[in-house]
């Protein structure tokens, strides 16, 4: 640090040597030292640039370039793990979804989610698949995870889905393991509520929620969902239940319809 707050000041002196030495040389008439008296002050501005330029490069300064490429192919290993994580998801979703559908022997097809409806965007979904695939009216929709809703409105080459948690919806569904029946409706936000639970009822929070097949739609046995939250409202004759959707509606990229 004492150098490079003296470099100034030494180069300055070194000059005003050179400088005199010069004068008093060209007063003689000599000139025979002129690059003796030169040459000390070249070593002395290369040392100092050779010391600059050293510290330059262990700090990373002046390196814009390469720093600029490393940086960039930064980014690209990034994006690129990026898509390979998407690709290994994606994969791991269809073959999921393709055992789904061949264990099942009500399997009507499979879809692909292509729209969410911009009148109702959390509750209605359009699917690639219609009249022309098989599909009708009150279909039951699932994925590997679970319930995800019933057929709607079909066109030719594709129809609507409406979620569970859809203020429309109504699942006939069983807990398990205590075996109670009960009536699974949306109020058009994340969790769906299940009403006819007796308060005499001994349910938990975790138990399962399964389709009893009771409302000619679903299936029976159909896993739709978790009890997450159990209350007991004053002059009531039935638990108010709180069920989150086994499958998470807002990331539902396909489907399988299953006949009634």
């Amino acid at each position: 640090m004492f150098f490079f707050k003296k470099r100034p000041f030494i180069i300055v002196v070194c000059i005003l040597l050179i400088f005199a030495l010069l004068t008093y040389q060209s007063l003689k008439g000599e000139s025979r030292f002129s690059n003796l008296a030169i040459y000390p002050l070249s070593l002395i501005m290369q040392a100092d640039s050779a010391v600059i330029n050293g510290v330059k490069n262990i700090l990373g300064i002046g390196n814009e370039d390469e720093n600029r490429r490393l940086l960039n192919n930064a980014r690209r290993l990034a994006s690129e793990a990026g898509k390979y994580a998407e690709i290994e998801s994606e994969n791991s979703r269809l073959r999921a979804l393709l055992n789904l559908k061949s264990e099942r022997t009500d399997t009507v097809t499979a879809a692909e989610v292509f729209a969410r409806d911009p009148t109702n965007w959390f509750q209605i979904l359009w699917i690639n698949k219609g009249l022309s695939d098989g599909i009708s009216k009150d279909m039951a929709a699932v994925t590997y995870a679970g319930v995800v809703g019933r057929v709607h409105r079909v066109f030719g080459g594709k129809a609507n889905i409406i979620l569970l948690t859809d203020v429309n919806s109504a699942v006939s569904v069983r807990i398990q393991p205590s075996g109670i029946d009960g009536i699974l409706e949306g109020r058009g936000v994340r969790n769906c509520f299940l009403k006819y639970v007796p308060q005499d009822a001994e349910i938990e929070i975790g138990q399962t929620v399964v389709t009893s097949g009771l409302d000619g739609i679903y299936p029976e046995g159909l896993l739709t969902g978790y009890i997450t939250n159990i209350t007991k409202k004053s002059g009531e004759f039935f638990w108010d239940v709180e069920v989150k959707p086994a499958q998470d509606l807002n990331a539902v990229e396909e489907v399988v319809i299953l006949r009634r």
